[in-house]
């Protein structure tokens, strides 16, 4: 069937019928190939034997339509047309071309420098598209010499009278430096030389044209400090401190240039006094001392002249550490005699106070130095970082020469009780003696509290001449008789106090809030009132102590009101943290009991929905007050988290366990509870959490921050640094809080809920 289905009729002819077929499939074409265009082509398809053959060519693609470009493509007919309306442009620039020149000709060029130029325009501005279309044609006129060039001219202001001496006044000083007071002449000579108009650097002339300055720095640059030089014979050293020696061997007239008791500090022409500290002997390092160059030597026991060859002289006395301040004094000529010294002593508010009161007399127009536990200052804001409270008797003496040095007129410094118990302040003749408040501290040190007391009166022991000394003092506190009755009783004394109104200065009426606090004061001069930054009712103690200073004086009531709101912050101490969050981050330095007792009921004051608190306690120092700081913590904040706070060489959950003492627990207990990952809350309802991790705490703490809350890290405050062991790394309290509220606001935008502790960090952290 198949093959009769594809066999045609043999009586039909190949030739005729081929062409009488070509209509019949002609007229079944356009069902089988619905391409009305395709063209019809012969049907090849019968065979010389009569079968059907398809022709391939019946497959073939469509043929292209005719070329109506004649050879040219789209692209190149575009770029012909842009030929054609160029050259239409330039000929009418041509015809036209002296009144498009005159037209833009006075038009100022634009400038070179990119950053300097106008903004590429967003499309919106249509005078400023005009204008850089403008400014584009004529940058290109000028290119093609068509135009010349036009530069914007900035017109120079004319200088008042006034104006035209200060730069000639600083045309003068252009180039100079400061030669210390014992340069020889070759030094001056290499001085002068420096001083041209034109310095040659790498062959360059470089112009230092008083228009090279720069003006929006000048006058805001800190002070260049002086460092004094001193020179003096042992001779005279020994006869101006009136040191008295047992026994002297070698040259008298040898030159000091220098006074040590540290001998990795020694240098060539300095006596090294070997004292004799808690820890270590300064006579075991006398030869390291005498290698570093040291040329003269004050013991206290006898040496043999073999071990001290390198030095040209020994003198024995009977105690180097009594005799210290005495020589480092005469060495640097006594400098606090010629300047005004307010002494602070106390537990707490030292620091605070000596910002307020250094800013008091900087209003009063007085170059004053300060001494502190957060650093030193020259004077103004020339700022040396401190290593100390107290720094010891030689840098005490060093640092105020300096300052004298430099125009210092007064001296602000605090006084600790290590300072006073060494004698490190024993010849810094003091003009006014402020004490701030007494509470438990240093019993590590003191032992007693009647010794640590006995160290702070020994600053108001040298009140005694009533012409020049006064005494400040806060009669709020139950030791205010004894620091009274310290010194000569007829010194004059001004009180002050929050709560006793029998006092000199004392408020009227207070308002704190998170932003500010609002005291009226009320003085033997009048009433005073004050806008500060300083955030707390324990600040309030600290303002009143600065008016009671400038009351003291005589400053004027305006001066210690500019004064003391001047001073905006100060670092570590009731410091806010602000990166935007919606609740409070404060840092402070309170160590003490009283101190995180006072700090916490100020921050409560300021209305705190919770109150989280990071706390820690020193290691190798008082253990009596472990358990205090945690029964403190616990009682006035709402969730306390317990943590290491400079361990030193002690292990961190031995202090932590004496901290848990506080609130009758044991480590033992508290990790029972650990295991069931609860802790359960304390009887008054409170939460206690502990991390031997510092950074972890901090963390936890501003995790678990909500809107209106107050994250308190206290203890630090300033100090930049963590003491583990023998090692002492750099940690930021201030620093740890900003990155632990960016650290937090990134898992909070990855939906991720830090609000209930435990707070785990991730592993990388």
């Amino acid at each position: 069937m198949a093959f009769t289905f594809l066999s045609i009729p043999h009586f039909l002819s190949p030739q005729p019928n081929f062409l009488s077929l070509k209509p019949q499939f002609a007229s079944l074409r356009p069902s089988i190939f619905p391409l009305p265009a395709r063209p019809i082509k012969p049907a090849h398809a019968i065979g010389p034997d009569g079968k059907y053959y398809p022709d391939p060519s019946d497959d073939d693609p469509p043929e292209a339509p005719e070329d109506s470009g004649h050879g040219v493509s789209k692209f190149q007919q575009i770029q012909r047309q842009a030929s054609r309306h160029q050259k239409l442009q330039e000929d009418d620039f041509k015809k036209h071309q002296n009144t498009m020149l005159s037209a833009i000709a006075d038009v100022e060029d634009p400038p070179e420098n990119p950053g300097s130029g106008t903004s590429p325009s967003s499309g919106d501005d249509l005078f400023g598209d005009i204008d850089e279309a403008i400014a584009l044609k004529r940058k290109e006129f000028v290119k093609q010499g068509l135009l010349k060039p036009n530069p914007k001219v900035e017109a120079a202001e004319e200088l008042e009278p006034e104006e035209v001496v200060d730069l000639e006044e600083i045309d003068e000083l252009q180039g100079l430096a400061i030669v210390s007071e014992d340069s020889d002449e070759e030094g001056t000579e290499k001085f002068d030389s420096k001083v041209s108009d034109l310095d040659e650097k790498d062959g360059v002339s470089v112009s230092t044209s008083l228009f090279d300055m720069d003006f929006d720095n000048y006058g805001k640059t800190r002070a260049r400090i002086v460092e004094p030089k001193f020179k003096i014979s042992l001779a005279e050293l020994l006869d101006e401190s009136k040191v008295v020696p047992i026994s002297v061997y070698g040259d008298l007239e040898v030159e000091i240039t220098g006074i040590q008791h540290d001998s990795r500090v020694v240098s060539a022409g300095d006596l090294f006094v070997c004292c004799v500290g808690r820890k270590t002997d300064g006579h075991l390092y006398l030869s390291e001392a005498i290698k570093r160059g040291a040329v003269a030597v004050v013991a206290s026991k006898e040496i043999y002249m073999e071990e001290s060859l390198g030095c040209k002289a020994l003198v024995i006395v009977e105690d180097t550490n009594a005799d210290l301040p005495a020589l480092a004094a005469s060495f640097y000529r006594y400098p606090s005699k010629n300047m005004s010294v307010i002494g602070i002593t106390g537990t707490n508010g030292k620091t605070t106070s000596a910002y307020l009161i250094k800013g008091m007399y900087e209003a009063m127009g007085l170059r004053t130095g300060m001494l502190s536990t957060v650093a030193y200052y020259v004077h103004g804001d020339n700022k040396l970082e401190s290593p100390n409270t107290t720094p010891d008797a030689v840098l005490v003496q060093n640092m105020m020469a300096k300052m004298l040095h430099n125009g210092a007129e007064a001296v602000v410094m605090e006084a600790s009780s290590h300072g006073l118990a060494l004698s490190r302040c024993d010849e810094v003749d003091v003009d006014i003696a402020v004490f701030t408040n007494l509470t438990r501290d240093h019993l590590d040190f003191h032992v007693t509290e009647e010794e640590y007391r006995e160290a702070k009166g020994k600053l108001f022991s040298r009140m005694v001449d009533p012409e020049r000394h006064r005494k400040v003092v806060n009669i709020d506190d139950p030791n205010a008789p004894f620091f009274i009755s310290q010194g000569n009783p007829d010194v004059p004394v001004v009180t002050f106090a929050m709560e006793n109104k029998n006092a000199d200065v004392y408020p009227l009426k207070f308002e704190l809030s998170l932003f500010e606090t609002q005291v009226l004061v009320n003085t033997p001069n009048g009433i005073l009132e004050i806008s500060s930054g300083l955030l707390g009712r324990h600040n309030i103690y600290n303002i009143l102590a600065a008016v009671a200073v400038g009351i003291a004086v005589g400053a004027p009531l305006e001066d210690i009101v500019r004064g003391i709101e001047e001073v905006d912050a100060v670092p570590g101490r009731c410091e806010l943290i602000d990166e935007e969050q919606a609740f409070g981050v404060i840092v402070d330095y309170a160590h003490t009991p009283d101190a995180l007792s006072r700090l916490l009921d100020s921050v409560r004051e300021l209305g705190a929905r919770r109150i989280i608190t990071v706390i820690g306690c020193p290691g190798e120092s008082d253990r009596g007050k472990r358990p205090m700081m945690a029964k403190i913590a616990t009682d006035k904040s709402d969730v306390t988290i317990l943590t290491s706070d400079n361990p030193k060489n002690e292990d961190p959950l031995d202090i932590l366990d004496d901290m848990l003492a506080g609130i009758g627990w044991t480590m033992q207990e508290y990790l029972k509870h650990g295991e069931n990952d609860y802790y359960p809350p304390l009887p008054n309802g409170h939460r206690i959490f502990l991390h031997d991790i510092r950074r972890v705490a901090v963390r936890c703490a501003v995790a678990m921050g909500e809107e209106g809350d107050m994250v308190v890290v206290a203890g630090k405050g300033h100090e930049a640094y963590q003491i583990e062991g023998d090692k002492k790394e750099f940690f930021d309290d201030r620093e740890e809080c900003r990155e632990a509220l960016q650290y937090v606001d990134e898992l909070h935008q990855a939906g991720i809920d830090t609000s209930e502790f435990p707070w785990r960090l991730p592993e990388s952290h």
